[in-house]
């Protein structure tokens, strides 16, 4: 790592697992989001009332998605980091060893 910088594994760890139960959390916020359209009276304004929340349900789908992504992204860079601390000390015990 470089100087001045410090990976704490549980925080990341616990960064992914926080960005995955908000992910679950502001997908369920979904039937609040967009509510069944209501009748307007006139087929063309329900037309466009239908479109607009079909496209806010969209933006909210991906906005989930893409806080879920982030949880799977710290959850890589947690593994990452593992993965490299524990060739760091194999590569420090063989030497050792010998």
């Amino acid at each position: 790592m470089g100087a001045g910088y410090q990976v704490v594994l549980g925080d990341l760890s616990s960064m992914a697992g926080t960005f995955h139960t908000e992910a679950e959390t502001y997908r369920g916020f979904k039937p609040r989001v967009t509510p069944p359209v209501a009748d307007g009276g006139d087929p063309a304004l329900n037309g466009a009332m239908q479109i607009l929340l079909e496209a806010i349900d969209g933006l909210h789908t991906k906005m989930a998605d893409r806080i879920d992504e982030h949880g799977d992204k710290l959850a890589y860079a947690h593994d990452s980091y593992q993965r490299n601390d524990v060739d760091v000390h194999g590569v420090f015990e063989d030497l050792m060893a010998g």
